[in-house]
């Protein structure tokens, strides 16, 4: 008994098999903060970032409660964050980062529902001058 009580003892046990461990790392991280023209946040709606030449997302994930999406990148290039809201909206923010990875550049592309407005905008305005320019040449004296 003795024997097995030391042996037992003696045994490394292992008592963190279902703990959930940590580590805090410090470094550069990148936040894009995202907001409506009216100063409203699109709050945990869901996000992709796409690394440099890569169509698997890097990281996904929601939009936290600041309207905020933060990532730390592994590498320089031209870094992707797609957002899109369930009504439609949306943007795709690009960032180049340059070999200290730091933002050298941001540029943004609308999200579809935009691009469809903005299209139909435009093609109403066109239809709109040339109704006028038709108005104009009927009601001409001559």
């Amino acid at each position: 008994m003795l024997v097995a009580t030391l042996w037992a003892l003696a045994m490394p046990v292992s008592a963190h098999g279902h703990a959930l461990l940590h580590d805090v790392g410090e470094g550069r991280a990148i936040t894009v903060r995202l907001y409506f023209p009216d100063d409203d946040r699109p709050l945990f709606e869901p996000y992709q970032v796409f690394a440099p030449g890569s169509e698997r997302p890097f990281q996904a994930g929601r939009v936290n409660a600041l309207g905020e999406v933060t990532f730390r990148p592994d590498r320089p290039g031209e870094w992707r964050v797609q957002v899109t809201t369930a009504d439609g909206h949306g943007a795709r923010v690009t960032l180049q980062l340059d070999a200290e990875l730091g933002v050298e550049r941001v540029s943004a592309t609308p999200g579809w529902a935009q691009r469809v407005l903005t299209g139909l905008g435009w093609l109403l305005g066109l239809f709109g001058l040339l109704a006028l320019w038709r108005l104009h040449r009927a009601t001409r004296p001559g």
